[in-house]
């Protein structure tokens, strides 16, 4: 096709942002470890401790992403069979992904924790008390973490993916004999590839992202079974040792590159003809059969998802003093007469509050500190997720005009980039904005969000299915592609953009690793202090943690009401 001046300036901030931000620390970050010789890389995989954490991630991995994507695929076909009334119960099931880290450690340590409801229940029948993070099935505590945090994103994921199937495929299939099975393997999965790649890539991210909670569970140097790459990353990262996380960012990299350069090839194959189908996103109506049953299963599954949510709003409620005394190990005049083993004193926890407090919010809405950190989060997180939003959708458009072996390179280097762990990337972008004389600005957090490549490769994903003869007949009709790209291809994307809104708002909304390194003092995002409250202040730390869903709620409120217009609720 010609190439129009437009399309480049759609294309050119993306490839620019993505390859300044990214794309330039990713190579200073080889260069470094190159330069320092195979040392840097020897260092890397003799270290047992890199090897250990190697191990445990890739069995996390196993474990955690084909269950939590076979699950979410699962509420996803309840959900449409539900037809009208399931968005409350799609919004409980995405709520932990919003959920502040600090919160969600809180909860699980509750339940998990040497004092938590398990080992208490356990005590009383008259059983040993059980270390779970340690012994051979540690492993999957964090798989359950991961697949109650993230199953819901990627229920939606499907959702959406799902709703651009046409339904006369499945009338046709039934109608030849096709079962049950055969509809799934043959018509669903297949139409459904694009959004199986944009979930694995959405749980790849996650898997990395979800190392926040264990670090706060169990700190930097958990036992054996659960120490991840994660911690290792984090560790070099504390001491600043670029060259061995260069080295750890090109052995990652290696990895994921052959890892998704056989599955985007399979995926193309597959959904090559989805490309051309001529159909968009006809919707599928819920079906009648096996409704009930689908609307227990569903709300079974969204009252478990929403459980830690209602914890952490309940022991918001509580009076002063009265948190600590429950869920505190130690035994104290406060709680002597609870529960208590040798000392430990068993959680006492609690969903409805005998009595009602607002002395936490009163407590924290009155630290000037507190409050100065909230709106900082607000100054950091609203533009970047709007810019991010913009400049996402025309890098998309443009990657999906200009086809070609050179973007498909390009767009694979985004892809790759995208996958990278903030822990890898952060260290090298550090260097970049000091010679910039930003590495203490909020420009230096602000800038990679803005321009972090995974908001165009899932926008591109999504426009795999677009039909190319709507923009043909608009082009014909005199339309430019300015023009082709606000009228035609925005509201095509409305549904991957909400969905892209809810998730990149959690996530600068909870961002801790690249605040911790650029900014300081009074210049932080409150999701920093929330992350030490848990070893601190567990009643304010509830409070604080209501408080702070707050906006992103309101956020994923208002897409959801988006969503349920588009699907013609």
């Amino acid at each position: 096709m010609k190439r129009s001046p437009a399309l480049a300036l759609l294309l050119s901030p993306c490839l620019l942002g993505v390859g300044l931000l990214f794309g330039v620390p990713f190579c200073i970050a080889l260069w470094r470890s190159l330069a320092a010789g195979p040392g840097s890389y020897l260092q890397a995989l003799t270290n047992p401790m890199f090897r250990l954490g190697t191990r445990n991630l890739l069995r996390f991995l196993l474990l955690a992403i084909p269950g939590t994507m076979a699950l979410a695929l699962w509420l996803a076909l309840l959900l449409r069979r539900l037809g009208r009334g399931f968005w409350p119960l799609l919004a409980a099931m995405l709520l932990p992904a919003l959920l502040p880290s600090g919160s969600t450690a809180f909860f699980w340590n509750c339940i998990l924790g040497v004092n938590g409801v398990i080992n208490r229940l356990l005590y009383q029948w008259g059983q040993e008390i059980v270390l779970w993070d340690s012994g051979r099935w540690s492993i999957l505590l964090p798989a359950v973490l991961y697949l109650w945090k993230f199953c819901g994103l990627l229920t939606l994921v499907f959702w959406v993916g799902l709703g651009s199937i046409p339904r006369e495929y499945h009338e046709l299939a039934r109608l030849e004999g096709a079962g049950p099975w055969t509809l799934l393997w043959r018509i669903t999965l297949t139409y459904l590839t694009p959004s199986l790649m944009l979930a694995l890539l959405l749980g790849l991210m996650s898997a990395f992202r979800i190392s926040r909670e264990l670090l706060m569970l169990f700190g930097r140097y958990p036992d054996d079974g659960l120490y991840l790459l994660q911690h290792f990353l984090a560790g070099q990262l504390e001491q600043m040792n670029l060259p061995v996380l260069g080295a750890a960012a090109v052995l990652v990299a290696g990895a994921l590159l052959a890892a998704a350069v056989p599955l985007w090839r399979a995926g193309q194959r597959t959904y090559d003809s989805f490309t051309q189908r001529g159909e968009w996103n006809l919707p599928a109506p819920g079906q009648g059969r096996g409704q009930k049953r689908a609307l227990v299963i569903a709300t079974v599954a969204a009252v478990l998802f929403l459980l830690p949510v209602l914890f952490t709003a309940a022991n918001s409620l509580l009076p002063a003093g009265e948190a600590a005394a429950r869920y505190s190990p130690v035994v104290m005049p406060e709680n002597a007469g609870g529960l208590a083993r040798g000392g430990l004193h068993f959680v006492e926890p609690v969903l409805l509050p005998g009595r009602l407090s607002l002395t936490q919010y009163r407590d924290f809405l009155s630290s000037p500190a507190y409050l100065r950190m909230f709106w900082n989060s607000v100054a950091l997180t609203v533009p970047a997720v709007l810019l991010h939003l913009l400049v996402s959708a025309a890098g998309a458009y443009g990657f999906f005009r200009l086809r070609g072996r050179r973007m498909e390179l390009v767009f694979g280097a985004c892809l790759l980039l995208m996958a990278i762990p903030a822990q890898v990337m952060v260290t090298p972008q550090y260097l970049f904005f000091r010679e910039l004389g930003l590495e203490k600005s909020w420009w230096a957090v602000v800038l990679p969000a803005v321009f972090h490549p995974a908001g165009v490769c899932l926008l591109r994903l999504q426009l795999a299915g677009f039909p190319p003869e709507c923009i043909d007949a608009a082009r014909e009709n005199g339309a430019g592609e300015l023009q082709v790209f606000t009228r035609i291809v925005l509201p095509g994307l409305r549904e991957g953009l909400m969905l892209l809104a809810v998730y990149t708002f959690a996530e600068c909304w909870n961002g801790v690793e690249q605040a911790v390194v650029f900014l300081h003092g009074y210049r932080l995002p409150l999701s920093v202090p929330l992350a030490r409250l848990l070893r601190e202040d567990i009643g304010i730390l509830s409070a604080a943690s209501v408080v702070y869903l707050a906006p992103v709620l309101l956020i994923f409120l208002g897409c959801l009401l988006e969503l349920r217009q588009s699907a013609g609720e």
